[in-house]
């Protein structure tokens, strides 16, 4: 394919203006994650969105802008090491790539979580070059439903580090997206932080729960997604957390939200494996939290009686003393954790 400029902004397009995006098919890249189609941009507010492409030609440029200034994206071009570049609201322009003119092959991964802001990508330029047809994805789907566990909120620091920064988030390092690598699957984390299944971390049930931000293309705005687009081979949910901050919630309650989401989520993928992930973060310390959840959880499992859902139980790992989220060390032990199941189901 000769066309070195796509604009999906309404600037010239081989010659044409126009204001609508190219369908899927005929875009010089493909994107794994969720998103949404606007008028002029695609839009990523999920976590872990990633721009897979190959271009031959000396130059790669991306026209993007954040909702926010805290958007940062990883850029890796030839399977090198990340660059990372932060955002602004401002439409700008990103020199993703300079030199050789010889085949390349780029990926473009969203770190953070749609609280950070979202991404608004609306072009992918190669001047004076060609794009070559994208790289094929992975066959196997995977779709892990949860919270800032689940989107890789501060994972990307060592242990012994003692900062904070919005930029350590890194769903690239999340338990998911590092399983999906190891089962040689694509991954879609449809995650939010604080957000739980029935309320979210400071008690509040409203329009920010897991069965409702589900349904979307973009976190809080009313656009739906078609769920035939992606149909995961497995699920994972990681759900409670934030539930049990503001005490052990009623378990009639908790237990009958859970069935009749995992009841949704089978609506859309009827033959994929669900598995019910306990909480790393929780504990028993002065309330019995971690115990709770797990026989809730449990509870789900039994009511639901569908040998495709499982109960996984993974250890709890206390992340850092300045920031209870997992750190990638332990994200990766939670994926080793979890690993048998997703294969059992996979298999």
């Amino acid at each position: 394919m000769m066309a070195t400029r796509r604009d999906f902004g309404g600037l010239l397009m081989a010659g044409v203006t126009t204001a609508a995006l190219p369908a899927a098919r005929d875009r010089p890249f493909i994107l794994e994650g969720r998103l949404a189609e606007l008028k002029d941009r695609l839009r990523a507010g999920f976590p872990g969105v990633t721009l897979h492409a190959k271009w031959q030609g000396p130059r790669l440029l991306l026209h993007t802008a954040g909702t926010s200034d805290t958007v940062y994206l990883d850029i890796i071009v030839d399977e090198g090491a990340p660059r990372t570049v932060r955002l602004s609201r401002e439409r700008q322009v990103v020199e993703v790539y300079s030199g050789p003119g010889g085949p390349h092959r780029v990926e473009i991964r969203r770190r953070g979580e749609s609280w950070q802001g979202q991404w608004d990508l609306f072009d992918v330029e190669a001047p004076d070059g060609r794009w070559l047809a994208p790289p094929i994805l992975p066959a196997r789907k995977l779709m892990f439903i949860g919270d800032s566990i689940t989107c890789g909120e501060a994972a990307d620091v060592r242990r012994e580090e003692i900062h904070n920064d919005i930029a350590l988030a890194n769903a690239y390092l999340s338990f998911g997206k590092v399983l999906a690598r190891h089962l040689n699957a694509q991954c879609h984390l449809i995650a939010a932080g604080g957000r739980g299944l029935m309320r979210d971390w400071e008690g509040i049930n409203d329009d920010t729960t897991a069965p409702r931000f589900y349904e979307r293309a973009s976190l809080d705005e009313a656009l739906n997604w078609d769920h035939q687009r992606y149909v995961p081979d497995a699920i994972g949910i990681c759900l409670g957390t934030n539930d049990f901050s503001s005490g052990i919630p009623d378990e009639r309650v908790f237990i009958s939200t859970l069935v009749a989401f995992v009841e949704k989520v089978r609506r859309d993928a009827p033959s994929a494996g669900i598995v019910l992930i306990d909480s790393p973060i929780l504990t028993d310390k002065g309330t019995p939290k971690r115990s709770a959840l797990r026989a809730y959880l449990d509870g789900a499992a039994r009511r639901l009686a569908d040998p495709r859902v499982v109960r996984a139980a993974v250890a709890h790992y206390p992340g850092r003393p300045v920031n209870a989220h997992p750190v990638a060390e332990e994200h990766a032990a939670i994926a080793q954790e979890l690993e048998p199941a997703f294969s059992r189901l996979l298999a």
